[in-house]
């Protein structure tokens, strides 16, 4: 760890597994970024294991899409122990603090869902984009338009992409030919095109494993008639996932049009690192995460036709199948290792915590990543 590296509490937004330290350091699962940060930054992390339970706060928190208990706790522990800057791995817990932290703590917060017009509403609103330090969206579109809806200079808004475990996720020798085109995933799925394409090819097998481990709800599949060449598969901890993309000739990645501009984004990275050909859909954030044409084929939302097209493309053309999976496996090494994201989150917090400045006297300041 650097000298320079302030005193940081990094801030999960979800319940880590007792085991998940054992597992990483067995290789049972990719590494976590919340707890790669905490050795990088020799500090810690909490997350929702230090919120007591309370139903009617659960039910506001829903509600607002927001961790109102788990924001508490941080303003407790800040000024317990003397942080100097806080990293919100979501703004779940971001928003709430930006209205709680002392104003000299410095605040980095990561936004999965940056261009939400609710969310968007409600920082301008209460002006909370002068309180964060630095905004970081998952997608330079998501860092564009959050910084034209609120105002903000460009160095205050910096694209931050997911990052990918490209050693746990990797090219591994198949015991069988891929056979089946495989769909992963829960977030913002637009499952009905896929299952709608699929239906128009009957000679493809195609498995649909929906799960997540981040959030819960319905796919969208529930009201479907699913037609005898798709099967629903069970959703599998990390250590079975990465067979699951072996067996895969194809990895789809259907995404509904929403504001949501990279969901799908984790899912696409896994399957380029595991050296598969993708075919997603043609979202603002995700589009960012692939090389169209090179690594995947991207498809505009709810076209059943373009889906249909997309895959039998790479079914009946396995070379060019294999070729845009080693060039996807490529690209993560090259942009995506979640080495190089913590060196970047490292850059970040070293440059807020160095101009510790009213908001209004950063314009002349510029940061490189």
């Amino acid at each position: 760890m650097s000298d320079q590296l302030p005193r940081t509490l990094i801030i999960a937004t979800n319940t880590s597994m007792p085991e998940l330290a054992a597992a990483v350091r067995d290789g049972k699962h990719q590494r976590v970024d919340y707890l790669e940060l905490s050795t990088r930054f020799g500090s810690r992390h909490i997350d929702y294991g230090i919120v007591r339970a309370n139903p009617i706060l659960q039910r506001l928190e829903a509600w607002l899409r927001m961790d109102l208990r788990l924001a508490w706790q941080v303003l407790q522990r800040v000024r317990r122990e003397r942080y100097q800057a806080v990293i919100s791995l979501s703004e779940r817990v971001g928003i709430p603090l930006a209205l709680l932290l002392p104003r000299n703590v410095r605040h980095l917060v990561i936004f999965h869902h940056g261009m939400s017009e609710h969310k968007l509403r409600l920082i301008k609103g209460l002006g909370l984009q002068r309180r964060w330090d630095v905004i970081a969206a998952i997608s330079q579109a998501e860092a564009e338009g959050m910084r034209q809806a609120l105002k903000m200079p460009a160095e205050r808004v910096v694209a931050l992409h997911t990052p990918v475990d490209t050693n746990f996720y990797r090219p591994q020798p198949a015991t069988s030919p891929a056979s089946v085109v495989q769909s992963l995933g829960l977030s913002h799925r637009d499952y009905p095109t896929l299952i709608q394409a699929m239906r128009r090819l009957p000679h493809i097998p195609c498995h649909l494993r929906v799960g997540s481990s981040w959030v819960s709800g319905k796919a969208g599949y529930e009201n479907e008639t699913l037609p005898t060449n798709i099967s629903l598969q069970p959703f599998v901890p990390p250590e079975r996932l990465r067979n699951c993309y072996i067996e895969s000739r194809i990895v789809v990645v259907p995404i509904k049009a929403s504001t949501q501009w990279s969901a799908g984004c984790t899912s696409v990275q896994a399957a380029q690192a595991m050296g598969r050909p993708v075919i997603a859909t043609r979202r603002p954030g995700l589009r960012e995460y692939v090389v169209e044409g090179e690594t995947a084929l991207l498809v505009e939302p709810g076209s059943v036709e373009q889906m249909v097209t997309a895959i039998t493309t790479l079914w009946d053309d396995p070379v060019r199948a294999e070729a845009m999976g080693q060039a996807g496996r490529q690209l993560m090494e090259e942009r995506f290792t979640l080495d190089q994201w913590l060196m970047r989150v490292e850059t970040l917090v070293q440059w807020m915590v160095a101009y510790p400045k009213p908001y209004s006297q950063f314009s002349n300041v510029t940061i490189t990543l």
